[in-house]
């Protein structure tokens, strides 16, 4: 009795496997050792528009298949999952739909045991998965732009209240006391007043190259540079070391923002958090990259634990390298100093 369900049992499962075999939506694909396909579900035929000749599948597969992985690592032939001796294997893997765009699917790679070799290849659309963790994260990076945007116009208010505004009520008193003032000592009064002005003025540029410098727009990256270290040196005693072999070449707009805001924020960060009066700022045009290099012997931090940082911080400088197609990778260490480099195509 015993022996009878043990054949009923198998016989219902082998009719599930098959009912799911031929109505799930994801595409199974049988391989054979010599990679040639063997057989697939109705759901893979749809996508890689299989019709009856089975032999020109596997060409069908390789002109389907976008040839990577996730948008950063390409996934060529050298190490395709079906020339892989893996007998497990899960990856991502993006088809092309029948409009030519990227579908992204989940794939789950497995060789059969006991069976000469014989390959399972089952692939199910996360696309929609994606798209709501896309939603989601660009809902997180809305929320981080607001805050940033409120934190810099609360710095920008605190700025024009403790210089600018105050410096003008100084030039208010001092015009109201010129009245009061015997003849001999309005030339005295007149220079403090001129004194004022220049401070105002000088609060006012500092504010403005802050927010944008003229000259990243007129004259590109390394005269914006140089202006900038100009004014570091000269507000805060930081010597910034300055190399680069792009000299007077211009970047598209997006590019040089991207890299002059990075860099900025980099600096920032060592000068405020890394104890350092000297930091190097390499940039580079290889091949078709441009590659930037900022670095300081400070007092380093932990990688994984998140630095104090201010305005975007780390996080912003991952995504703005991002909107351009670049990235940002950082090195540092308790003690030894931090290593930040920006990498962005040409």
């Amino acid at each position: 009795m015993s022996h009878n369900m043990n054949d009923s049992n198998s016989t219902s499962l082998e009719k599930l496997i098959k009912h799911y075999y031929n109505d799930t939506e994801e595409l199974i694909i049988f391989i054979n050792a010599d990679n040639s396909i063997l057989t697939m579900n109705e759901a893979a035929k749809r996508v890689l528009n299989y019709e009856s000749n089975l032999d020109a599948l596997l060409e069908s597969f390789c002109t389907t298949c976008m040839g990577y992985t996730n948008e950063h690592a390409l996934m060529t032939c050298m190490n395709c999952f079906m020339k892989e001796n893996q007998t497990k294997q899960s990856f991502q893997l993006f088809l092309k739909n029948d409009v030519g765009e990227a579908v992204a699917y989940s794939a789950s790679y497995v060789v059969l045991n006991d069976t000469s070799g014989v390959k399972v290849l089952t692939l199910q659309n996360v696309s929609p998965q994606l798209r709501t963790q896309e939603i989601l994260h660009q809902k997180t990076i809305t929320q981080k732009i607001i805050n940033a945007q409120e934190n810099e116009r609360k710095r920008i208010s605190r700025e024009l209240h403790d210089s600018v505004v105050q410096e003008l009520l100084n030039v208010v008193v001092d015009l109201r006391l010129i009245k009061y003032k015997q003849e001999d000592e309005l030339d005295k009064h007149i220079q403090l007043i001129e004194g004022s002005m220049f401070r105002l003025m000088n609060d006012i540029r500092n504010l403005s190259l802050e927010l944008r410098p003229s000259s990243l727009d007129d004259l590109g990256l390394v005269a914006a540079f140089r202006s900038h270290f100009k004014q570091l040196e000269k507000n805060y005693g930081l010597d910034v070391q300055f190399d680069t072999n792009i000299l007077s070449e211009r970047f598209s707009n997006e590019i040089e923002t991207a890299v002059y805001r990075i860099t900025q924020e980099a600096i920032l960060n060592a000068l405020k958090y890394a104890n350092v009066d000297e930091v190097h700022v390499l940039v580079q045009k290889e091949a078709d990259e441009l590659i930037v290099e900022i670095s300081d012997n400070g007092d380093g931090f932990e990688i994984g634990q998140t630095p104090q940082g201010t305005g975007l911080g780390l996080f912003g400088m991952q995504e703005r390298a991002e909107i351009v197609g670049g990235s940002v990778n950082i090195n540092s260490e308790k003690g030894k100093g931090t290593f930040v480099t920006l990498t962005i195509p040409l």
